[in-house]
């Protein structure tokens, strides 16, 4: 997803701003299309009104959200620092690569071309990747030995850590994103060129790993397929997959809903949270 942040220059300006907000509700207004992808919220420290746009990567209706919506706070006098989701390692690595920089156009590197063009702060705010994957690594392995070790409490952590993390990660109530940002028909018709154009930023930027994924996706179809087409599955054999199929899940959803979602969100809530001590008045 993108993060904007929005802020007034005028420091008067600023200050009637806060004094509106103050008065009214901090429940996102209603908003249809694509509209309802945008989340708008005070920062309740600083008094400083933040709005976030949610994307799917690559997507052309995202690309387009974020373009208007910069191009409308600008044209009010109310854009301040612009704030993407990415980090340094990544960004850079786009930017060396001319294919991914000028075909593959993202709604982040949309965003940043358009604050520069209007001279405005642009931020890499997420969680560098090398602590990212590091996160993940020792999240599986907690994970596993949650799993293993019943008898211990394990599973009762495992449980307690993928439900907290939802809780952050996906939180639910009318002051969040509902499922009408994710079922948007315009955001749907767009996906295919999201499917396409996200796994080939991978194989563009780093090939070697992006094959290795691929080739073990197939090799387990592959697999699958032939266990299916055996003329006779045992109830062993069902209830051996079935329970394996529960466990990778497990697994997954604890590293996804935590190290990969609700860590990085932290990461991200402090960079906005830093932009906005910079507009306090």
């Amino acid at each position: 997803s993108l993060l904007s942040f929005c802020h007034p220059f005028s420091t008067n300006h600023n200050a009637r701003i806060r004094q509106q907000h103050a008065l009214s509700s901090t429940t996102p207004t209603t908003t249809t299309s694509l509209q309802s992808q945008i989340l708008d919220f005070v920062e309740p420290t600083t008094g400083v009104p933040v709005k976030l746009v949610g994307a799917m990567h690559y997507n052309p209706a995202s690309i387009k959200l974020a373009e208007d919506t910069i191009n409308a706070l600008a044209e009010e006098g109310r854009l301040g620092s612009i704030i993407i989701e990415s980090c340094d390692i990544r960004w850079n690595a786009t930017m060396e690569n001319e294919m991914v920089k000028d075909a593959l156009l993202s709604e982040m590197k949309a965003a940043h071309d358009l604050g520069m063009q209007y001279e405005r702060p642009v931020v890499l705010g997420d969680q560098r990747i090398n602590i990212t994957v590091d996160q993940l690594k020792f999240g599986a392995k907690e994970a596993v030995l949650d799993l293993v070790q019943p008898w211990n409490g394990g599973w009762g952590r495992l449980v307690d850590s993928i439900s907290s993390a939802r809780k952050v990660a996906v939180p639910l109530g009318e002051e969040f994103l509902g499922l009408g940002s994710f079922f948007d028909p315009k955001l749907l018709a767009s996906a295919p060129v999201s499917f396409i154009k996200y796994p080939l930023s991978y194989f563009v930027k780093s090939p070697v790993l992006a094959v290795a994924v691929f080739a073990l996706i197939i090799l387990g179809d592959v697999d699958s397929s032939n266990a299916l087409s055996t003329d006779t599955v045992s109830t062993t054999d069902l209830v051996e997959s079935l329970l394996f199929s529960i466990l990778e899940t497990a697994i997954f959803a604890r590293i996804f809903l935590k190290e990969l979602l609700a860590e990085r969100n932290v990461v991200l809530a402090d960079s906005i949270l830093e932009q906005c001590r910079n507009y306090e008045t």
